[in-house]
C-alpha cells in the first residue's frame, strides 16, 4: 500500500469507529429505529447525487432491484438496528470491539456454504475470535444481564454483515460499487418506511438538542456515504485483504472516541477480549503467520 491509502485507511478507521459514537450519542434520544432510518434515508439521497456524478443509472425493474433489496436488509437494516439496540446496552467502545468479529463471522459462512477453503490459519483465527468474544462477556454467559445482551445484538450485527457478503458475492458481481452502495441505502430507505409504518413508532415530541442533530448528520453523511466512497477507493487501488486492515483499526478508533466524548471505561476482561480478537484477525489474514513463518 502507498502512503497515501496507509493515510485513507486510518481516516475510515476513524469515520467508521465515528459512527459508534455518533449513534451511542443518537439513541440516547431516538429510538434505534428511527436511527436506523435517518441514516439510511439522508445517505442515500447523498450517494444518488455520487451516482448522478458518476453517470450511472439506477435498475428498471423490481427483478433488478431484488438484490439491492436483500443486501440492503442484511447490510444495512438488520446490523444497523442490531448495532443500535445494543449500545442502548452497551458502551461505544465495546460496541466497536465486537464489530472486529466480522470477518470471523464471515470466514465462517463463506466456509459453511463452500465460497472459501477451510484453511488451517483461518480455522485457528476463527477459533481465537471466538474465545475472544466469550472474554467480552466477563465470566457471564448467563445472559441474564443487559450488558450481555447488548453483546449478543452487537453480534447478531456482525453475523449479518457476513451474510451480507455472502450475498454480494454470488448476486452483485460486476456492479459499479457507486451504484451498489446507492441501491442498497435507497432499498434500506423503501424497508425502514415499511418498519416505522408497522411498528408505529413515534418521533420525540420535543426538538432534539443541536449535537444530537449534528450526530445523525454526521452519522448518514460523513459515516455512510463518504464512507462507502472511501472504502471503495481503498479497495479498487489496494486490494481487498488490504482494505479489510481497517476492522483492526475500527476498535481502536471508537474506543477512543467512545472515552474521549462519552467517558467510556473498558473493564480487564473487555481489554483482554479485544486484545485476543485482535489477534484473530491477523492470524485470518495470514500475512503475519507468513512473515513469522519465512
Amino acid at each position: 500500500m502507498t502512503n497515501e491509502q496507509i493515510a485513507k485507511l486510518i481516516l475510515l478507521s476513524i469515520v467508521w469507529g465515528g459512527a459508534y459514537l455518533f449513534s451511542g450519542m443518537a439513541v440516547d434520544y431516538f429510538h434505534p429505529l428511527w436511527v436506523v432510518a435517518i441514516r439510511v434515508s439522508l445517505a442515500a439521497v447523498v450517494m444518488l447525487v455520487v451516482l448522478q456524478i458518476a453517470g450511472l443509472g439506477l435498475p428498471r425493474t423490481l427483478k433488478d432491484w431484488r438484490p439491492f433489496l436483500v443486501m440492503g436488509l442484511l447490510n444495512n437494516v438488520i446490523p444497523f438496528g442490531a448495532i443500535f439496540y445494543s449500545q442502548v446496552y452497551i458502551t461505544v467502545s465495546l460496541a466497536s470491539i465486537i464489530n472486529a468479529m466480522t470477518p470471523v463471522f464471515t470466514f465462517a459462512v463463506m466456509a459453511a456454504f463452500g465460497s472459501e477453503a477451510l484453511t488451517p490459519s483461518r480455522v485457528l483465527g476463527g477459533l481465537t475470535g471466538i474465545a475472544g468474544t466469550v472474554l467480552l462477556f466477563g465470566g457471564d454467559l448467563s445472559f441474564a444481564n443487559e450488558g450481555s445482551i447488548g453483546i449478543v445484538l452487537a453480534l447478531t450485527g456482525a453475523c449479518s454483515y457476513a451474510f451480507a457478503g455472502l450475498w454480494g458475492k454470488f448476486n452483485l458481481v460486476g456492479t459499479p460499487p457507486i451504484k451498489s452502495a446507492t441501491c442498497q441505502l435507497l432499498s434500506s430507505s423503501a424497508i425502514m418506511l415499511i418498519v416505522l409504518v408497522v411498528t408505529g413508532l413515534p418521533l420525540p415530541t420535543t426538538m432534539p438538542p443541536t449535537s444530537i442533530i449534528w450526530a445523525l448528520v454526521g452519522l448518514a453523511v460523513v459515516c455512510t456515504a463518504f464512507a462507502y466512497v472511501l472504502f471503495f477507493d481503498i479497495l479498487s487501488k489496494s486490494g481487498a485483504s488490504n482494505a479489510m486492515l481497517v476492522t483492526l483499526l475500527i476498535p481502536i478508533s471508537g474506543s477512543f472516541l467512545g472515552w474521549l466524548v462519552m467517558d467510556d471505561q473498558l473493564t480487564s476482561y473487555q481489554l483482554a477480549g479485544s486484545a485476543v480478537i485482535a489477534t484473530a484477525l491477523l492470524i485470518i489474514d495470514g500475512r503475519l503467520f507468513k512473515r513469522f513463518t519465512a
